[in-house]
């Protein structure tokens, strides 16, 4: 429910013109007690970035060198295998992609 509110919010955020920082500052303004500074790093807190170690990454590159389009069932079994997210393994192969795109 909490995020469906704020999918609504957000949407209705933006069809007002109104930016994260505008809502931030004006939550700010409201002085509500036991809350400080509501910048717009502290609404929108972003999810930390995924470093995978060297021989899982090593895996990952002998598994991109023979299929560097593995189905979903291969990358959720590539994933289990080096204990890594499912998403993860999917995102590193598509960055590898364009990785070797730009090459």
């Amino acid at each position: 429910e909490l995020e469906s509110f704020a999918e609504r919010f957000k949407q209705r955020r933006i069809k007002l013109g109104v930016t994260q920082a505008d809502v931030g500052s004006a939550l700010a303004n409201l002085k509500i007690p036991g809350v400080g500074c509501l910048s717009q790093s502290t609404i929108c807190r972003k999810r930390k970035r995924t470093s995978i170690a060297a021989p899982e990454k090593r895996s990952l590159e002998a598994y991109f060198a023979v299929q560097p389009r593995p189905s979903s069932e291969k990358i959720a079994a590539i994933a289990e295998k080096l204990d890594l997210k499912k998403n993860v393994v999917r995102v590193w192969f598509c960055n590898q992609r364009q990785k070797q795109k730009r090459m």
